[in-house]
């Protein structure tokens, strides 16, 4: 598939609340691209082969969910069949019971040793500008949410950086698991981080890239 082709997602939300309006502007404002919606606990429906044949990617911006055996193994076939995966922001503290989702997103942020810091301005460095999830784009400037002492897994390919105390210093990758080819992109939690130009243009560019890659 072309990395302009249109694209059919669904976005999974659920476990933390967010600025609605704002969050489904920045969706809406993608050229040639769709979505559903669902929540959790809802969206475990979803999240097996046959149910997620109808999407080209799934976007996960959810957080703290219990997740059982047969889910997990639901969720694991599903990356072993390939489907293209964004997760975004907090869906990294997702699962914190389920140890092999650190694997999974590609890097752990744990409770008790990870930080959280709102109403930062810092530089999003884009560490490769090669990538095609990133080509072109130049270092921007962000007010947003900031983690800290979380660790990117050391087989991810780095695509944002940050230097800022309050920051991990890696903070976008891709990485394969399973089949699935899979972003995480730290930022974006409220909409001052929505109505970024420089965020919009990753979360777009991440959702193509990822379905591109598959096919």
């Amino acid at each position: 598939m072309a990395i302009d082709a249109n694209i059919h997602a669904l976005v999974i939300t659920g476990g933390h609340g967010f600025e609605q309006e704002p969050f489904w502007e920045m969706f809406n404002s993608f050229d040639n691209f769709s979505y559903d919606t669902v929540v959790f606990p809802d969206a475990f429906d979803y999240l097996n082969v046959e149910a997620a044949k109808n999407y080209d990617a799934l976007v996960f911006y959810d957080m703290w969910q219990e997740i059982t055996a047969d889910q997990q193994a639901a969720y694991l076939e599903l990356l072993n069949q390939g489907k293209p995966i964004v997760y975004l922001h907090h869906a990294l503290i997702s699962f914190q019971n389920w140890d092999e989702f650190d694997r999974i997103v590609g890097g752990v942020w744990e409770e008790g040793k990870g930080t959280v810091k709102h109403d930062v301005r810092y530089t999003i460095q884009i560490a490769d500008p090669t990538h095609p999830a990133t080509l072109g784009m130049q270092d921007f400037e962000i007010e947003d949410e900031t983690y800290g002492n979380f660790d990117a897994n050391p087989n991810v390919h780095v695509l944002l950086k940050a230097e800022h105390p309050e920051s991990a210093a890696v903070i976008g990758w891709t990485h394969r698991y399973g089949n699935s080819q899979i972003v995480y992109i730290q930022l974006g939690h409220d909409g001052l981080a929505y109505g970024n130009p420089g965020y919009r243009s990753l979360i777009d560019r991440g959702i193509r890239w990822v379905v591109a890659a598959e096919n």
